[in-house]
């Protein structure tokens, strides 16, 4: 295997917009073959079903899964390089299964033990990502349902994620709404999303 990330992608600048503005998006990031492969691995493994949670990353390993290993060191590398530091950011992994024509998530905001790093990326399937202003929420567990009336929320910033596109949130600073829109594909959007808790760093 060479490298997973696609020409002409720089992999730091979503990274580095992260920790300015507290989140990042990249379109088309990891190579999709890979991404089929980390999806069968996963399957494979038994950790192909959502809301599967805070599985360590030393699993991967232990179940010999070559791509899914690949892709959570380049992750980590790209991390550490932006991070000018060798400290393990990431060591835990969850899934996320969404069924087509329906809203993936909520606008929410994640647990305040996830952070600083999270970074999730779309192995299949497609779906939009959003981000909101603060005040889209009035109370830091507040959470709002997307409708599809062209009444939702206004994001500050949206990407369509297709198999390979990623997106990461940075919260040492603060934790920013945001949701998954409506999965616009025939097939199921499958996310893996690579991150830390702030418990792991005390």
């Amino acid at each position: 295997m060479g490298s997973i990330i696609q020409r002409g992608v720089n992999p730091t600048t979503f990274l580095r917009d992260a920790k300015i503005q507290g989140f990042g998006m990249q379109e088309g990031l990891i190579d999709p073959n890979i991404c089929s492969d980390v999806s069968w691995e996963l399957e494979e493994a038994g950790y192909l079903v959502d809301y599967t949670e805070q599985v360590p990353v030393k699993y991967i390993a232990d179940n010999n899964m070559r791509a899914t290993r690949l892709l959570h060191s380049t992750i980590e590398r790209l991390v550490g390089y932006v991070e000018d530091d060798g400290y393990q950011h990431l060591p835990l992994f969850s899934v996320r299964i969404f069924e087509p024509g329906e809203h993936s998530t909520t606008i929410h905001r994640n647990h305040s033990s996830i952070g600083p790093w999270a970074i999730g990326i779309t192995l299949a399937g497609e779906a939009s990502f959003q981000v909101y202003d603060q005040n889209v929420l009035d109370d830091y567990w507040d959470t709002m349902p997307l409708v599809g009336d062209g009444n939702d929320p206004t994001p500050i910033a949206e990407m369509g994620a297709d198999a390979g596109s990623a997106w990461t949130l940075y919260t040492e600073n603060e934790q920013l709404p945001h949701s998954g829109g409506l999965v616009t594909s025939t097939e199921r959007r499958e996310l893996l999303i690579f991150y830390s808790m702030n418990w792991l760093n005390q």
